[in-house]
C-alpha cells in the first residue's frame, strides 16, 4: 500500500525568478540528468501533470503527513516531530552530565565573600580554628572546581540529530517515554543527507540503554544508487521505507527497457531488493501497529 498522501506532495520546481514551472521534479537534484530523469518518470507512473507546481516544503510536509496518518492508526501512543533522543528512556542518560554542567556553581566566589566577613569580625578564641576550617574548605572547593574543569575538558560531546518522526510508548509512573520507532524523514536524498541516516542509527545502537528502537528512514528517492547508500547491507538501519515502491518498481523495469542491457541502477535496485531492506510504506504501517499499548507500568529495573 503506498502513502495515500504521495501525490499531494508531488510537483515540479518553480523558478522564483520568473514564476514558472520548470521541468524538474521535486524529487530531484536538478543538476543530475539521472536523477531529472527517474523522477519524471515516476511522477509520469503517479500521475502527476508537468503544470503542477511543487510545494514549498515537501520534506516537512512529509513528516506532518506521515505523522497524522499515523496517529489516526494508532492515537494510543505517542507519535511526533523532531523530538530530542533524550527525551526517550534508552537515552535520557545522555541528558545527566549536560544537567550536571548546567546547573553545577562555582562555590569559590560565594566563600571568598564569606572569609571576608569572618576574618572582619571579632569571634574570639575561636577565630584562628574558623579560619583554618575556612582555609581547608577553600582549599577543598578549588579542588572540586579543577577537577570540575578537568572533567568538562575531558568528556565527549553525545550530538544526536532530532529524531525527525518519533513513535512511543507512555508508561503509567514511568518519566520517560519508552522509543518503540524512530525515522528519518527525507524527501530526497543527497550523499550528505544519507550519511546523516547512518550516523544517527549508529548513535542510537551504540548510546542505548535497553532496547534498541526500530529504526528506518522513509522517503520518495527514485534513484537506486542512492537507496543504495542506506538499504545495501548498513546495519545502523533496519529498513528504508520508500512512500510508493510498486510505482518505482515498475517505472525502473520500463526504463530499463530503453536503456543497454545490464544497466547499472537496474542491477543496483534489484540487488537491494532481493536484500529485503527497501520496504513499501505498508511495512511501517504494520511495524507501527503492533508496537505494544501503553496498558501497564514497566516491571521494577526497567524505569
Amino acid at each position: 500500500m503506498p502513502a495515500p498522501f504521495i501525490r499531494d506532495l508531488c510537483g515540479y520546481r518553480v523558478d522564483q525568478r520568473i514564476g514558472i514551472i520548470t521541468d524538474k521534479p521535486n524529487t530531484s537534484d536538478a543538476g543530475d540528468t539521472l536523477s531529472v530523469e527517474l523522477g519524471t518518470a515516476l511522477f509520469d507512473k503517479l500521475g502527476i501533470p508537468k503544470d503542477k507546481a511543487a510545494p514549498i516544503g515537501p520534506g516537512a510536509d512529509m513528516e506532518i503527513r506521515v505523522v497524522e496518518f499515523l496517529k489516526a492508526l494508532r492515537p494510543d501512543l505517542q507519535i511526533e516531530t523532531s523530538r530530542s533522543a533524550k527525551e526517550f528512556l534508552q537515552y535520557a542518560h545522555l541528558d545527566v552530565f549536560p544537567n550536571f554542567r548546567k546547573n553545577f556553581g562555582d562555590l569559590r566566589p560565594a566563600l571568598n565573600d564569606l572569609t571576608g566577613r569572618v576574618l572582619a569580625a571579632d569571634l574570639g578564641v575561636a577565630k584562628s580554628r574558623i579560619e583554618l576550617d575556612l582555609q581547608r574548605l577553600y582549599a577543598s572547593t578549588d579542588e572540586q572546581a579543577v577537577l570540575f574543569e578537568d572533567l568538562v575538558e575531558q568528556m565527549p560531546e553525545e550530538s544526536l540529530l532530532k529524531i525527525d518522526i518519533s513513535v512511543a510508548i507512555r508508561h503509567a509512573g514511568i518519566e520517560h517515554d519508552e522509543l518503540a520507532i524512530a525515522l528519518s524523514s527525507k524527501w530526497s536524498l543527497r550523499t550528505d543527507r544519507a550519511q546523516d541516516c547512518v550516523s544517527q542509527g549508529n548513535k542510537l545502537v551504540a548510546q542505548r540503554r535497553g532496547m534498541m528502537p526500530h529504526f528506518g528512514v522513509i522517503t520518495i528517492e527514485p534513484r537506486p544508487s542512492m537507496l543504495k547508500i542506506l538499504a545495501d547491507g548498513s546495519g545502523a538501519i533496519d529498513y528504508v521505507y520508500h512512500l510508493d515502491l510498486p510505482t518505482l518498481t515498475e517505472m525502473l523495469d520500463d526504463v530499463a527497457e530503453r536503456k543497454p542491457a545490464r544497466w547499472s541502477p537496474r542491477e543496483t535496485y534489484g540487488r537491494i531488493m532481493r536484500q529485503a531492506r527497501l520496504r513499501d510504506f505498508d511495512r511501517l504501517v504494520y511495524e507501527v501497529m503492533r508496537v505494544p499499548s501503553p496498558d501497564k507500568v514497566l516491571p521494577p529495573g526497567e524505569a
